[in-house]
């Protein structure tokens, strides 16, 4: 996010992330009358939307595979024809899951079946991706090369073989820049302006991840006291 708004200073570019631990393409966990996904999207006037699935879903292995596609499928074209924002219709990015990373712990989980997993998934999206003409971002590739890289600096891009630390995350971040505009992200001084999306970004999930949403939006947010 940093160094997208770093390139294009002359555009009033807003991000607003509207995902939650778990998503999964044809499934969302929310509290009641939290509202669907195309509500959200209207909310905030998406026109750009970036689209991060198949992680969750990986775990349902080869059998859950044509079921994967068929919802994926679905996805892409019921988003496409729509229109959430002032620019006409929705345009979309679909992103791969990250692979997991083998790390020299004898504690760490072997990464080996989940991996197995995620490179059929990984595979599955970007046929699907490329049928509805949709950019597609193979993140489990780059992240491959990135944890080989890594593994030689003995200095691991995860803290659990599958989430990322900051230095992963600023690793894996100029990767997505180039994939998606097809050069290198920008380079210089960009802590204030980090600390800045950071900052929006705290606010925005106290607006959207509220702590009890269903005292907000469900059943106990129509109680009187």
């Amino acid at each position: 996010e940093t160094l997208i708004y770093a390139k294009f200073p002359q555009h009033d570019l807003g991000f607003r992330n509207l995902a939650v631990a778990g998503d999964e393409v044809a499934f969302r966990h929310r509290s009641e009358n939290f509202g669907t996904p195309d509500d959200w999207l209207t909310k905030v006037k998406a026109d750009v939307i970036f689209a991060f699935f198949g992680f969750n879903e990986s775990f349902g292995g080869e059998a859950g595979l044509a079921k994967f596609k068929t919802d994926l499928d679905k996805f892409l074209k019921d988003t496409k024809a729509k229109t959430y924002g002032n620019n006409g219709s929705a345009r979309l990015v679909l992103f791969s899951p990250i692979a997991n990373e083998k790390l020299n712990d004898p504690n760490a989980p072997d990464p080996a079946a989940n991996n197995a997993r995620l490179k059929l998934y990984t595979a599955a999206m970007a046929e699907v991706a490329a049928a509805n003409g949709v950019p597609f971002v193979d993140l489990y590739v780059i992240s491959e090369r990135l944890y080989a890289e890594a593994a030689r600096r003995a200095q691991p891009l995860t803290f659990n073989s599958l989430h990322l630390t900051e230095a992963g995350n600023r690793a894996l971040a100029p990767e997505i820049f180039r994939a998606l505009f097809g050069e290198a992200a920008p380079k210089g001084k960009l802590e204030k302006l980090r600390a800045a999306v950071l900052d929006k970004n705290a606010e925005w999930r106290a607006r959207y991840r509220t702590v009890d949403g269903y005292n907000v939006y469900g059943g106990r947010s129509k109680l009187e006291f």
